[in-house]
């Protein structure tokens, strides 16, 4: 009897060795995957750059030639100049239709985020793949096609810091940063929130929609979406946002949008953010699929951000079939620049979106 107070303090003792020992393993492995979550991060991060300014001198004048835009000097990094406190901040949103650090032939989905702290709203504008805009410096050209441009004239990282600069042009607002995420990329976002849910307003039949199994493929398949809501996994989601022969790409421009906001709702039901001790499997399965110039320090101010904003009420825009100025070929059009200052200044301010 004499011996039971000793032997409670040995399993005392040995409970509180025991409940250290598995604290510190816990600590331990969640100071790794911290580690492995900024590690991943970083690879995400591309130093931004600034383009230097453009000139057009006079030609010399020989039949048949046409002035050529000459870069002075070469292309610089970028002021570190961030939006700080509760600024607003604009973000380009990109899909591309090859790994990030691949040959980029085009970025089929752009989409302009604009976060005010202030107001604590969200608005989203969409720019259609084959709108034509003034490049500074290098004409008009598609605006999908501006991104490779970049790449490949002015060298590998500039692709973005030219889009940037011509989306800026053409709403009248600076585009602070940028993400690009590639299909694959968007896949996994959707994999790891289990599918989404999304509410087809319409039938959507599309009889050619693209395979792309391979570089070259021209394979079509028929894809049709019944309306209603819809549990989709990530590869119905991806056709869904894709598709565009049932209707067009204003439509298409819709469900980017629709598809986006899903997968936001999913990750907040989810509580996915909270959930520290796996944080680095979510950024280990997006490491390869995402580049952007957000640096660390303003993802931790939208993350801070982010728990006040109302994304049940996220204002939509998008320049769309009535804001368009056809330009010969009824597939070449570019933007009433007037409607296009009028729908920015609603998305600034924050107004609802004309039906």
């Amino acid at each position: 009897m004499a011996q039971h107070p000793q032997l409670r303090r040995h399993l005392v003792f040995g409970f509180l060795a025991v409940a250290a020992i598995t604290l510190i393993a816990a600590v331990t492995r969640l100071g790794f995957e911290w580690k492995q979550a900024l590690d991943d991060v970083d690879a995400m991060i591309v130093t931004p750059v600034a383009l230097a300014p453009t000139v057009t001198p006079v030609p010399v004048p020989v039949a048949g030639s046409l002035p050529t835009p000459v870069i002075l000097p070469e292309p610089i990094p970028a002021p570190t100049a961030e939006p700080e406190n509760d600024d607003p901040v604009n973000i380009l949103l990109l899909g591309a239709d090859a790994r990030v650090d691949e040959d980029i032939s085009r970025t089929d989905a752009i989409i302009l985020l604009h976060i005010n702290p202030r107001s604590n709203h969200v608005s989203m504008l969409s720019l259609p793949r084959d709108l034509m805009v003034d490049v500074p410096g290098y004409g008009r050209r598609k605006i999908n096609s501006v991104y490779p441009f970049g790449e490949r004239r002015l060298g590998k990282g500039y692709g973005a810091a030219l889009l940037k600069e011509t989306v800026a042009g053409l709403v009248g607002v600076p585009v602070h940063h940028f993400a690009l995420v590639n299909f694959e990329g968007f896949r996994k976002v959707i994999d790891i929130v289990d599918g989404v849910y999304i509410d087809v307003p319409r039938v959507i039949d599309d009889p050619r929609y693209p395979m792309d199994e391979f570089p070259g493929d021209v394979r079509t398949m028929r894809v049709r979406f019944d309306p209603g809501r819809q549990l989709m996994d990530s590869e119905r989601a991806l056709i869904y946002a894709r598709t565009r022969h049932a209707d067009n790409d204003f439509g298409r421009n819709q469900r980017q949008q629709q598809v986006l906001l899903a997968v936001l709702e999913r990750v907040r039901e989810r509580g996915l953010m909270s959930q520290i001790n796996k944080i680095d499997d979510y950024t280990g399965a997006l490491r390869d699929y995402v580049r952007t110039d957000l640096p660390r320090s303003e993802m931790l101010r939208l993350a801070r951000v982010a728990t006040r904003l109302d994304l049940e009420n996220v204002q939509r825009y998008a320049i769309d079939s009535k804001m368009i100025i056809t330009l010969g070929d009824p597939d070449t059009f570019t933007a009433d620049p007037e409607a296009v200052r009028e729908i920015v200044d609603r998305m600034i301010a924050g107004s609802a979106p004309t039906p």
